[in-house]
């Protein structure tokens, strides 16, 4: 079937999104690092039409975008699937959901810290460009976002309750999308504390994490 690249950072949440569908379709990967400034590699496999991670590169095909590749990957690989037909328009809309709604207050309760411990004033400078924020700004929100957060964990909470998966019995793109913003939480184990409080998110949240 041919060598898999995923193109990545390792704690991109983007990344792990696509990384959990591969494991769950029992595909193995060549992990590659991308640097945040040094586009070489991306734009040499993207033929310079993408600088983001991740980007996908199997059999010579390359799809880069996490949703598209997710579908794409449904496409190739029809066994377990993700995105069934029956399904298919709440999964897009759960996914757009997590990407630009349930991440945000993720985001700015993460990277702060993140940064700061990092160290790395280039890297720090390179961020706050790209959200278009400092960290300063960031952490002046974090009441709110705080807020934010847990109501949107009360909801998960809610339509976890009494099922495995956030559409019932089966993992779907769903669960990848939901999963992916709460990866990126656990490197701000204070934050990440809060997700303790809701017992359905925390059963739902291992057995995403430990998908084998």
């Amino acid at each position: 079937m041919g060598e898999i690249n995923l193109y990545q950072y390792p704690i991109s949440p983007f990344s792990e999104k696509v990384r959990r569908v591969l494991i769950y379709k029992h595909l193995k990967w060549h992990p590659i690092d991308c640097h945040y400034e040094d586009k070489t590699n991306l734009l040499a496999v993207t033929k310079g039409a993408w600088t983001r991670v991740p980007v996908l590169e199997w059999d010579g095909e390359v799809v880069y975008n996490s949703a598209d590749i997710i579908k794409w990957l449904d496409r190739k690989l029809p066994a377990n699937r993700v995105i069934p037909d029956e399904s298919r328009l709440l999964i897009e809309l759960v996914d757009n959901w997590a990407d630009n709604t349930f991440f945000m207050p993720i985001l700015f309760l993460t990277i702060p810290d993140l940064l700061d411990a990092a160290g790395d004033a280039k890297l720090k400078a390179n961020r706050e460009k790209l959200i278009g924020m400092t960290t300063a700004q960031m952490r002046e929100s974090h009441v709110p976002m705080k807020e934010q957060l847990a109501s949107h964990l009360r909801m998960i909470d809610d339509q976890l309750a009494g099922k495995d998966f956030i559409l019932g019995k089966s993992f779907t793109m769903a669960d990848a999308s939901v999963y992916h913003p709460l990866f990126f939480l656990t490197l701000n184990p204070a934050s990440f504390a809060t997700v303790k409080d809701f017992k359905n998110v925390s059963r739902w949240y291992e057995r995403i994490r430990d998908l084998a």
